[in-house]
């Protein structure tokens, strides 16, 4: 638990340390009435001077027992909470006797004019050492406490976070743009051309089978992923979007993340302005390890496509390896670079 949430503790509150010493004070003077047997005396000097003594000392206690709770949270050593507690619990009982020794001896020797006795020092120490007690019982109540409410507000947040992917996830699975972009213009075709209609079917059921079942895969060859990918440019070729060309692959065997490739293909066509009489090409190489889709681009005026667009395919590659998933300009290319991955004999893909 940090400084900053000790600090929130009900008993660092101004109005319980100003109220809390006078309640605590008068139940001191009580009991110690009630243990001499001078229970009678409160008809006649309730408010006597022995009384503000026992909201004096209170005070004093229970300032002390608050801030060594303060200095107990900046202690660095020893690093075993339980050897730590017990270090705090005897520091403050033993310095805390201190203080009230002192005190009583200081109001019986200068104010009553005699010095105290052991029975007397030791009932004072003793409601005074419980007192330091209860603040440390507080204290590690309320850590207990705060370290469950943390654990499962965690949790609630960690699960929350995996309902957002999974939704991420089906989203990305399912894109929405794409498939009512593509049930468009079946609608259109199927009463112009059925011909073309049915293998406009063909080709989305193609993408879309391999885009819902890729879920339960992490990692899939890229040759696997380069045949998908030529089916969804044969869909898009339906779509009005600039018509594309598989130009160069030179990628030899490796693996992707599923539906990486065709994410980012995606993303570079709608990027690019719509134009029925030219075409876009782009080439799919490799290097030692990253894998390069390069084009000329020709992009829309709003919505250019950069790295901040591949932050979803980024994140996860995270999980997989160090280097970036980046978008890079070297005229008159753009070209965006994938990392390889390599797969472990023993994983289950």
């Amino acid at each position: 638990m940090t400084l900053d949430t000790v600090k929130k503790l009900f008993v660092h509150h101004p109005l319980f340390r100003l109220l809390s010493p006078l309640f605590s004070g008068t139940l001191v003077y009580l009991l110690i009435l009630l243990i001499n047997n001078n229970i009678g005396q409160l008809q006649e000097t309730f408010l006597g001077q022995e009384l503000y003594v026992c909201i004096g000392l209170a005070y004093l206690i229970q300032e002390y027992a608050r801030l060594s709770l303060l200095w107990f949270e900046r202690w660095s050593q020893p690093r075993n909470f339980v050897l730590k507690l017990v270090l705090h619990l005897i520091g403050s009982v033993v310095i805390g006797i201190g203080l009230v020794s002192a005190a009583i001896y200081l109001y019986f020797t200068y104010v009553l004019g005699y010095t105290p006795n052991h029975r007397e020092l030791f009932i004072f120490n003793s409601i005074f050492s419980l007192i330091t007690l209860i603040y440390l019982v507080l204290y590690l109540s309320y850590q207990f406490l705060y370290k469950v409410n943390t654990e499962l507000i965690t949790g609630e947040i960690l699960a929350k976070e995996e309902i957002e992917a999974d939704f991420r996830r089906f989203k990305k699975g399912i894109n929405p743009e794409l498939l009512f972009e593509s049930l468009e213009s079946l609608l259109v075709l199927m009463k112009k051309d059925t011909n073309r209609a049915e293998l406009l079917c063909d080709h989305f059921s193609s993408v879309y089978r391999y885009m819902l079942a890729r879920k339960k895969r992490e990692l899939v060859p890229f040759l696997e992923e380069l045949n998908v990918l030529n089916e969804l440019l044969q869909l898009l070729a339906y779509l009005p979007y600039r018509k594309i060309t598989l130009g160069r692959v030179g990628v030899t065997d490796t693996w992707i993340i599923p539906g990486s490739l065709l994410t980012v293909v995606e993303r570079i066509i709608r990027s690019t302005i719509v134009s029925p009489e030219a075409h876009l090409t782009f080439d799919i190489l490799e290097d030692s390890d990253r894998i390069l889709i390069q084009y000329v681009p020709e992009e829309v005026l709003r919505g250019g496509f950069h790295t901040e667009r591949l932050s979803d395919i980024a994140g996860s590659y995270q999980f997989y390896t160090d280097k970036p998933v980046q978008v890079v300009v070297k005229e008159p290319l753009k070209i965006v670079e994938i990392p390889k991955l390599k797969l472990d004999e023993n994983s289950h893909y």
